[in-house]
């Protein structure tokens, strides 16, 4: 069961206040690092060109994240051992359909199941739609 809670959780306080000394020793060795290289190459003047350490990019907005640029989508690509599995599978399915409709007089075609005795606790059983309830739980929760 999930719930949603009001207010900064654990993980959330526990990522902000995370170990700074850690950040700091990085930036110093990132430092450090940067020194040597610019000792090592052959002109102070030209930056390496194949030792060129990554910057820190902060996109966030008042503390909100930017929705994600997702690929554009790509057509699913099926392969021929695929269509076969299904084209297969559709014929033999279309098989026992219509032995079902036009049943034989020999038994050794599909059967379908049928209930001897039927449950009466169940006769007035109606499924719900599980995505719908979820969705009113959701809308109930943001309401309260």
């Amino acid at each position: 069961m999930y719930t949603i809670t009001r207010g900064p959780s654990k993980l959330t306080t526990q990522r902000r206040t995370g170990p700074k000394q850690q950040l700091d020793t990085k930036l110093q060795e990132l430092k450090s690092r940067q020194q040597l290289i610019s000792l090592s190459s052959p002109s102070a003047c030209e930056p390496p060109s194949s030792h060129s350490t990554p910057k820190l990019v902060f996109n966030r907005v008042n503390g909100k994240r930017t929705p994600a640029v997702s690929p554009p989508a790509e057509e699913e690509v099926y392969t021929p051992a695929h269509e076969e599995n299904v084209r297969f599978v559709y014929e033999a399915w279309q098989e026992v359909q219509h032995q079902l409709d036009k049943p034989e007089l020999d038994a050794c075609g599909p059967q379908q199941y049928q209930e001897q005795t039927s449950d009466p606790s169940i006769n007035n059983f109606v499924p719900i739609d599980l995505e719908e309830w979820w969705a009113e739980r959701f809308l109930a929760n943001i309401e309260n």
